[in-house]
């Protein structure tokens, strides 16, 4: 039964992350349906939209470059956004609200793992028609 599950929950994710773009938009008229609040739900789009994004962009960085060190250089990279921006705030008010340092941090990696999407998409079709065999 758990096998189950877990082979539905990854295809589920699988099918969702191959263009994140098309989930967006997807889940930002669920979403809508049921908030009726623009800001609200995009904000919230957002943040659910990031995880695909960082499955996808992960992927296409570690096919493009043939490494499996995508996913952690993600990690490492919005990590440091995270000490960077929470030790700035700190500087700035003397204290850490780690809710608010998040939320920045976790939709700016949507800002930049968006680009880097769009990057990695054109550099994988240049490649393909390139060394086209």
């Amino acid at each position: 039964m758990m096998n189950v599950l877990t082979n539905w929950i990854s295809t589920l994710y699988a099918i969702l992350a191959v263009a994140p773009f098309i989930t967006f938009i997807f889940l930002w008229f669920l979403v809508f349906v049921f908030l009726r609040d623009k800001k609200m739900t995009t904000r919230l789009t957002m943040d659910v939209t990031t995880i695909f994004l960082l499955g996808s962009v992960s992927l296409m960085w570690n096919q493009l470059f043939h490494t499996n060190f995508g996913f952690w250089l993600i990690t490492l990279v919005v990590l440091i956004a995270f000490g960077i921006i929470g030790g700035y705030q700190t500087h700035l008010k003397g204290e850490t609200d780690l809710l608010k340092v998040s939320r920045v941090v976790w939709r700016l990696s949507f800002l930049g793992l968006s680009a880097l999407y769009i990057l990695l998409f054109f550099l994988h079709i240049g490649k393909n028609y390139i060394f086209s065999t």
